[in-house]
Parts: C-alpha cells; structure tokens; sequence
C-alpha cells in the first residue's frame, strides 16, 4: 500500500510542482495516470517508487516511511511497484512475452502463465507474444478494449 498525507514536491524551490496530495492506493489494486503535458506524472509516479522524496508531507509505502528506506529498503519497495511508462523499453532480444514476465522473473517470482496470457488476450497481443519487439509496430498493436463490467 502507498500511503500519501499531505504531499508535496517542487523542482523549484518556492514553486511547487505537486501540492497537498492525500490518498491510499490499496495493494494489487491498478491506476491509469492522464493529464496534460507538464501536470506533474511522472513526478508522481517517481513519488511512488522513491525515485523522488516528497519537500513536505508523509508518505509511507508498505508500511514504511520512504525517507527512512535504505538503498536496499528503496530496493524493496521498487520490486513491489510495477510502472509501465508511455514509452516502454524492452530488450530486443527477448520475446513480448518474456519481456512482460521479465520483472516477475528478476525478483524471483513465479510466472503465473494463464494470467500472462490473459493479459496479452486482453490487450490483444496474442498473436505478438514471441515476436520480438523490433518486429512490433505501432500501427500493428490496436489499444486495448477495457472489460465489461
């Protein structure tokens, strides 16, 4: 769980960036991140994973305050925080799938292989998962249809 209480950050001293940011987002649970251009995302999400520190507020990640983590605790708390960026890097060697997988299997973890292909099912990927990302092409890989509910 990533716990934030008043959060704040500025690359500027002065002039902050984000502001009094309050909220609890839950283990397991999983967010999209919108807004324009300069709206301070990636700061965010650098938040999120101790890439940055919070200028003032409280943020506790799993239980514990980022700003007393280690270099190994920092460590930690990444392997538990999954980002997918908008301009993703994969290793060109290795096949989609594998490197979907590659976090899970780095940190020692199981691959579950049917949500794995549940996954690729549902981002329509299927036919790409042994590809190689140099045979991948953006006009190719359609957007993702969200689930009914």
């Amino acid at each position: 769980m990533i716990e934030m209480q008043g959060v704040s950050f500025g690359y500027l001293e002065g002039e902050p960036l984000l502001s009094d940011m309050t909220l609890s987002l839950q283990p397991g649970s999983f967010h999209f991140l919108t807004g324009p251009s300069g709206a301070g995302k990636t700061t965010f999400l650098r938040l999120c994973y101790a890439d940055l520190l919070p200028a003032g507020g409280q943020m506790v990640a799993f239980d514990q305050d980022v700003r007393a983590l280690s270099r190994d605790g920092i460590a930690a708390l990444r392997r538990r925080v999954g980002v997918v960026h908008q301009d993703p890097q994969f290793l060109d060697h290795l096949p989609v799938a594998e490197n979907i997988a590659l976090p899970l299997t780095v940190s020692g973890e199981a691959v579950d292989m049917k949500e794995l292909r549940e996954l690729l099912i549902w981002v329509q990927m299927t036919q790409q998962a042994r590809s190689l990302p140099p045979e991948l092409s953006g006009a190719n890989v359609s957007a993702p249809r969200w689930p009914a509910r």
